[in-house]
């Protein structure tokens, strides 16, 4: 009886192990979407590009050999998407597919986290029944 129940603890932590690595890794993933989300929506709205002109002495100093917007974007956006809000939109249905995923993930984290719970103390009752039959 022992062994078994050990054997189930085992089984259990593994899945509950696995379920987590998903979790993690969907989050991951949700964060890049997010992040690549982001770009596009500042690549169609890029902050506007402030002017040496009327600046004093002291900003120009702080912005000397600072990168330009122009600068910046080259280095973000290798290569420009091609239909921005079509590339918003399909980020957007990507994104809602891996959160329904999630959820489902994290619902099957739950039962599994319970199903360990029971095998932990199916365990212990197991452990202690001998101890409790030779008093």
């Amino acid at each position: 009886m022992a062994l078994s129940s050990q054997a189930a603890l085992a089984q259990v932590r593994h899945q509950r192990r696995e379920m987590r690595r998903e979790v993690a890794r969907i989050r991951w993933w949700l964060r890049l979407l997010q992040a690549r989300r982001d770009l596009l929506v500042a690549q169609v709205a890029p902050p506007g590009e402030t002017g040496a002109v009327d600046l004093d002495s002291a900003w120009e100093a702080l912005a000397a050999d600072a990168p330009t917007s122009a600068e910046l974007a080259a280095a973000i956006w290798t290569e420009a998407p091609h239909r921005i809000p079509g590339s918003i939109e399909r980020i957007d249905a990507l994104t809602a597919r891996h959160e329904s995923y999630e959820a489902r993930v994290s619902e099957n984290l739950e039962t599994v986290t319970r199903d360990m719970v029971k095998a932990l103390g199916e365990a212990h009752r197991a452990s202690v029944a001998p101890r409790m039959s030779h008093a």
